[in-house]
């Protein structure tokens, strides 16, 4: 059965603490969703952009992290991002409407709209102490949890879905994650979720 998955989050640490996080500049015209895979853009400005799904041996190109927020689609990398010891003087993208009386340069935000700032937050793929929870498959189609993957087949990749939106556990490679249990949220059958973690020589490090 062709397989959907449901984005990628972090469900604990083994430490305990919080899942390592960092907002970084936006890579231009990126309209990846929250949960999605992914790296440093090799080319452009070096901005966060979606993962292609290809290399995986921490060069760049390879994962950086798991997104938690959706990407704003950016006529330019980093559009609105603070410069380095330059005060903050733009908005970038956020949503305003409008024009105000008198005041040529004034925006007309919504009560509750947030700033961008030319960034996005991204939980770090380079720290095994974060463990993600994402949908298990086998190359393009759905899988069954066994005891066994953690013994006998543990290392797997991360590919798209079939609608092309979110990535799940492929157990059709090997060269990104480590399984490391079973999402007990789930009961046992096609589709369901496991517990991940990225594979430190496979990822970016910051």
């Amino acid at each position: 059965m062709a397989i959907t998955a449901v984005p990628i989050q972090p469900v604990k640490t083994v430490s305990g603490n919080q899942p390592a996080a960092r907002r970084i500049i936006e890579e231009a015209t990126q309209t990846f969703k929250l949960g999605t895979v992914v790296t440093v853009a090799a080319a452009g400005d070096g901005g966060i952009a979606a993962w292609a799904g290809v290399t995986a041996t921490g060069a760049p190109g390879s994962p950086a992290g798991i997104s938690y927020e959706a990407a704003s689609n950016l006529a330019s990398t980093g559009l609105g991002a603070p410069q380095p010891n330059q005060p903050y003087t733009g908005i970038g993208s956020a949503v305003t409407f409008g024009s105000v009386p008198n005041e040529a340069s004034a925006k007309n935000i919504p009560h509750g709209a947030p700033f961008n700032d030319g960034r996005v937050g991204i939980f770090l793929a380079e720290f095994a102490d974060t463990i993600f929870s994402a949908t298990l498959g086998n190359n393009g189609n759905t899988a069954n949890w066994s005891d066994a993957l953690l013994s006998t087949n543990s290392l797997a990749g991360l590919k798209l879905d079939t609608g092309g939106n979110f990535w799940y556990v492929d157990l059709n490679q090997t060269n990104s994650v480590r399984i490391v249990g079973r999402d007990l949220r789930d009961p046992i059958g096609a589709g369901n979720r496991v517990l991940f973690q990225f594979i430190s020589t496979a990822v970016i490090q910051f």
